[in-house]
Parts: structure tokens; sequence; C-alpha cells
């Protein structure tokens, strides 16, 4: 095969895969391998003997030839494996090179057996060589010999570039060959789960958050009711304990602590609802938006019951009766002595009369008292019990407008986000589409490629052997 006919197939080859000299040093050698293999003395024995040879190192420049040292006295593993793949990316051609020979008499066995693992095609020149015998000075023995003659060959032998770049082509060709023959999978693939996971994350947490703004608003309702209650109670005990010590000029100053502590009552209900509030829309609407804050609320005016008006008419002419009654009774047992002192019986009736009076207005008075206490305690309590109902009220009504407006605004998220989702699905359909109607065609494509790279493999073969590979 004549020059030309090599540069058409390397030309064609080319052509399919794109491939060339481009940066690579056609002289040069590098060496590689794991571990203690003898990979710097191997390359000093090279260099001593006129070779252009380096350390391969993953930054360097392409190379023609890499030679991948082995020790015969450990197996190779996926390590080893891996370093021919990264020594073919970096150069054209690659050689095994089993280095301490010397030391292992059983090294073509051993050797055997690691290149069927990193080279189990066969295709890879092999060589067995003692590095430590080269340096040594036994140069004949040391298997230097027929390496450096094959080096040679390659990179200063004749048909030198057409050689690199027919083994640039084989590399490059038998990688496009793999590509193509494989059978590709739905090219839409990526889409459909992207599409799957789209219309899985557009409802998603809805129930949850929904569920959790009703437990939620039932609890705060719950707690208000409970701790409303408590506190209810407290102050009717302090409302009785404060009436049952009432003076009658200290009406007016009971009334006014009522109404704060009814007042401070409702604040601290409405404190904590506002917290509880806030806190429910935090975790609801975790996420997704801010949280805004907390609309107006009008503080619910304290509405205090009518006083009960004081006792006039029958009832209290026979309260003034029967305490006339019993002070006169009072009065006369206690004169009783002195009417039977003959000098001082002008002076009993009178003294009865004014003893009785006195005794008749302390009674009127315990009784008004008495009943000025039970009346204020009664009134209080009915205070208490009317407020507390309305602020059970009105922290429902509220708790009710919170949830209605957490689940709405919920709702409005939700529909954003099924439009966004909704519009992105259709969009990834009709992406789809697109690549499901031209995968038959790339097919066809791949395939035509495919026959052209298998013809010429054929004919790159027919080069390789022609200039000796």
């Amino acid at each position: 095969m004549d020059v030309m006919q090599m540069r058409s197939v390397i030309a064609e080859v080319a052509g399919l895969t794109g491939t060339g000299l481009a940066g690579i040093d056609a002289s040069e050698v590098v060496v590689g391998g794991t571990g203690k293999v003898g990979v710097t003395s191997v390359t000093r024995v090279l260099v001593d003997r006129g070779v252009r040879a380096r350390e391969w190192s993953e930054s360097g420049r392409r190379a023609a030839v890499a030679l991948l040292i082995v020790d015969p006295s450990s197996g190779v593993s996926d390590v080893e494996v891996a370093a021919v793949r990264r020594l073919r990316d970096r150069a054209s051609l690659v050689a095994v090179v089993c280095n301490k020979i010397d030391a292992y008499w059983d090294w073509p066995t051993l050797l055997k057996v690691n290149r069927g693992i990193v080279d189990p095609d066969g295709r890879m020149p092999i060589f067995a060589v003692s590095a430590a015998a080269a340096l040594a000075g036994y140069r004949t023995e040391s298997g230097f010999d027929e390496l450096i003659e094959w080096l040679q060959d390659q990179v200063d032998g004749p048909a030198r570039p057409e050689r690199l770049e027919s083994l640039e082509a084989e590399r490059h060709l038998d990688t496009l060959i793999s590509g193509l023959a494989a059978e590709r999978g739905d090219p839409a693939a990526d889409l459909l789960t992207e599409r799957a996971d789209a219309v899985a994350s557009r409802d998603r947490g809805r129930s949850d958050r929904l569920a959790a703004v009703r437990g939620g608003a039932n609890q705060i309702r719950a707690a208000g009711v409970t701790e409303l209650e408590v506190a209810a109670r407290d102050l009717s005990t302090d409302a009785a304990a404060r009436a049952s010590a009432l003076c009658r000029s200290d009406t007016q100053d009971f009334e006014q602590w009522l109404a704060a502590r009814l007042t401070d009552l409702r604040d601290r209900a409405q404190e904590r609802f506002d917290d509880a509030r806030g806190a429910l829309a935090a975790r609801a609407l975790l996420g997704l938006e801010a949280v805004g804050p907390a609309p107006a609320h009008t503080p619910l005016p304290i509405s205090m019951p009518p006083v009960p008006p004081r006792r006039r008419g029958v009832e209290e002419a026979l309260l003034v009766a029967f305490g006339a009654s019993a002070g006169l009774g009072l009065g006369r047992l206690l004169v009783m002595p002195l009417s039977a002192v003959d000098t001082l019986q002008w002076v009993a009736m009178p003294l009865t009369l004014l003893l009785g009076a006195a005794i008749a207005a302390g009674l009127v008075r315990l009784r008004r008292l008495s009943a000025l206490r039970t009346s204020m305690a009664g009134w209080a309590g009915e205070a208490i019990v009317t407020m507390r109902g309305r602020i059970e009220q009105d922290v429902s009504r509220q708790v009710l407008a919170a949830e209605s407006v957490i689940g709405g605004r919920l709702a409005r998220f939700y529909e954003h986000r099924a439009q966004i989702v909704s519009d992105r699905v259709t969009e990834l359909d009709a992406q789809i589409r697109a690549l499901r109607r031209v995968a038959p065609q790339e097919r066809e494509r791949d395939l035509r490629r495919l026959a052209a790279a298998l013809e010429a493999r054929d004919r790159l073969d027919e080069v390789l052997v022609a200039i000796g590979h």
C-alpha cells in the first residue's frame, strides 16, 4: 500500500472521528505504572540508552508511545486497568513492560495472568526487562535491547507520521464504533423524569399544610378557652374577696378595679391569640411566602352590666321596722336592771328608747352593708361571666378568620404553582414529541455512520498491517 492510499484512509477516518496529530510529540516515550514497580529505574535506563523518555503525568503533553510497567511479584487490579485507559488517552501506542524479571523465576506465568487483565484482547506489545540488571551493566541480559529496538522503530522508523496517525485513527475509530453500535435508550428519558418530578411537585405538601392549619386552629381555640376559663375563675375569686370587704363608699373604686381587670383579661387573651396566629401562619407558609403583618383588630369594648340599685319601698320599710323592733327589745333588756331602782325608774324609758334607736340604726346599717356586698359580688360575677363569653366569641371569630386567610393564601400559592407546572409540562411534552419524532432519523444516520466506520476500520487494518502493526 503506497503513501497516497494510506493518506486517503487516514483522511477518511479523520473525517469520521476528527482525529489527527495535533499536540503529539512524535518522538517521545512516557513511562507509567503504579506502586513500586520501577518506573523511575526503567525511565533512567531508557534515557541512558538515548531514548527520549519521561515519567508519565496527567498534565503532560501527548506522546508517541506509552509504557505500562508491571511487577510480576504482585497481581494487577482495577488500578492498573484504569492506568492503561489513561495512558491510551495520552499516547498513540501503549505497550506492557514487565520489570524485575531477575527477581522472580516464574515471571512468564505471572506476566501471562497480568496481561490477561490489563490487555484481554492481546493487542498491546509486551516486553520483559530487568532495570536493576541494566543499571548494573548487564545490558544484553537485561532485555532492554528488544524494547529499545522496538521503540526506535516506532519513533524513528519509516512512515513514522503515517504510523502515528493510523494509531490515533484506530483508537478514535474504535471509540466511535463502540458508541454507534450501542443501542440508544429513550431519547426523552431525562425529559420524562423531569416531567414526572414537575407533576409530583404541583400539589406536594398542600394537604399536609391544610391539615396543619385546621389542627392548629382547633388547638388555638381549645387553648384559648382553657386559659380564659382559668383566668376568669381566678378573677371571680379575687372579686368575691374584694366585695366581702367592701364599704358603702368604695363601690365606685370597686367598679373601676373590675373594669381594669376585665380589660387586662381581654388584652392578655388577644396577645396570646396574636402570638399563636403568627406561629400558625409561619408554620403553614414556611418556604412558600413571607408571613405578612396581622390584620388590624378593633379591641373588644368592655361592657359592664348595670349596678344593682339600692333597695327602697316596702322592703326598706320592713328592714327598718325589724331593726327598730330588735333594737327596742335589746334596749329594754339592757335597761331592765335600772327599773328595779325607785329613783332611776323615771330614766328607764328614755334610756330604753335611746338604746333601742342606736341599736336599730346599727342593725339597719349592717343589714344594708351586707346586702350591698352580696349584690356587688353577684354583679361582679355576672360581669365576669358576660365578658368571658364575649371574649370567647371574639377569639373564635378571629380563629375562623385566620384559618380562612391562611387557607386562602395557600390556595392562591398552589394555584399559581399549578399554572407554572402546567406550562412547564406542556413545554416538556412538546420537547418529548420532537425528540421521539427525530429519534428514528438519528438512529438511521448512526447506522449509516457505523457502516462507514466499519468499512474504514477494515481499510485501516490493512494500513496497520502494511506498516507493521
